[in-house]
């Protein structure tokens, strides 16, 4: 046996046993987080949103998607405060399981211990926070795509969308093949019938129904209002301090730092400057996570795509680098080493800061400055993952 065949045959051993011991930190982290559920904060807001009566968005404010609202209303039925927090963490727990899943079965199992191992510095923000649902289907979307599964990377699409609209920069994969060969992803027979369907349909003729459902649903309930709450962050005024803009003004001063809309903000702008930072993003995204589809690169379009997004934000709270992780899997499995290293020290920046936040708050420079650091290396990344994106034998 040659040197590279047995490396080869070393390497889904090795990357086995390096996702147990990742996952067995999950779990202690996940069953300490189900344990301590009463002490997070942001859990109180998210039972008050499931816990007031009325119609929301009209008669009182929520700056979550439709798809996370209901959730919190079907998990505030279940009795009290404690039992609502006990179901988001155990929901959390589903989305990791799923997150691995989805990896394995499209990009094996050094894929799922890549993600494993990258989001271990901020599994407490993982279980701690809602971002694990969106990001789940978003996994769970590129994965059909991956396995030539139209109809269900559509669907899974549109439902990370309702659940927080970031998976939005990966629509372009409905407009995509799947990145392998029909005959590979299903079979030869299936095949046969699928040739029959125009494909390149499917995924957007899917997505769309779901997107129309959720927004629908939306619309029932508030109109416009709904989109425009969580566009705004509830109206915010301010920068937050870890946004780009918001990071570079608290370098200078804390004259202005408050706490709004559950977050610590800073300096003055507008709900239109929010809707048009994102409007101004949009394109970057969508032309990235495309040219990543069509360059069969999903992870590296996944890696430029939403530090586009974020970078473009006046939110970027710690918890949004969760998003970046199975794209990092991704990334590993098509051998792009360089944004996936990038895409760790970005993750782990964020916890450095935010296991003392309080230094944050107080403007300790040091603390400002591994913000603005870990935003110069998310630019970084979007530079590397845009050139991971270029298919093979491009210059």
């Amino acid at each position: 046996m040659s040197v590279t065949n047995a490396n080869k045959a070393i390497a889904p051993a090795v990357g086995s046993a390096i996702l147990v011991i990742a996952l067995v930190v999950h779990t202690a982290i996940g069953i300490r987080s189900f344990i301590n559920n009463g002490r997070v904060s942001d859990f109180n807001r998210y039972y008050e949103i499931a816990s007031t009566p009325g119609r929301p968005y009209v008669e009182y404010q929520v700056e979550h998607s439709i798809g996370t609202l209901l959730v919190f209303k079907l998990l505030g039925g279940l009795g009290g405060r404690d039992a609502f927090g006990y179901g988001v963490v155990a929901l959390n727990a589903l989305g990791d399981a799923l997150i691995v899943a989805a990896l394995i079965r499209g990009w094996g199992v050094e894929a799922a211990a890549c993600y494993a191992v990258i989001l271990v510095p901020v599994l407490g923000l993982f279980f701690n926070r809602v971002d694990a649902w969106s990001t789940a289907a978003a996994t769970l979307a590129v994965a059909a795509w991956r396995r030539g599964r139209p109809a269900g990377s559509g669907a899974a699409l549109a439902v990370g969308g309702a659940f927080k609209l970031w998976p939005l920069v990966l629509t372009p994969l409905t407009l995509q093949g799947g990145g392998r060969s029909e005959a590979e992803a299903v079979g030869p027979a299936r095949t046969q019938i699928d040739r029959r369907i125009p494909v390149g349909l499917t995924p957007l003729a899917a997505f769309a129904v779901v997107a129309g459902v959720l927004a629908g649903a939306g619309a029932w309930l508030a109109g416009a209002n709904s989109l425009m709450q969580v566009l705004t962050f509830r109206g915010a005024r301010g920068w937050q301090i870890e946004s780009v803009v918001g990071s570079l003004i608290h370098l200078r001063g804390s004259e202005t730092l408050r706490l709004e809309s559950g977050a610590w903000r800073i300096g003055t702008t507008t709900g239109a400057v929010s809707i048009a930072m994102f409007l101004a993003a949009a394109p970057m995204c969508l032309w990235s996570s495309w040219r990543g589809f069509r360059t069969n690169r999903p992870g590296s379009g996944w890696l430029a795509a939403v530090p586009s997004l974020l970078l473009l934000s006046p939110l970027l709270s710690a918890q949004y680098v969760i998003w970046l992780t199975p794209g990092a899997g991704i990334a590993w499995a098509e051998g792009e080493r360089r944004s996936v290293g990038i895409a760790a020290l970005a993750v782990l920046l964020t916890q450095v800061f935010w296991s003392d936040y309080d230094l944050v708050i107080a403007g300790a420079p040091a603390a400002l400055l591994v913000v603005v650091v870990r935003n110069v290396v998310l630019a970084l990344l979007l530079v590397s993952a845009l050139l991971g994106c270029r298919g093979r034998g491009e210059s």
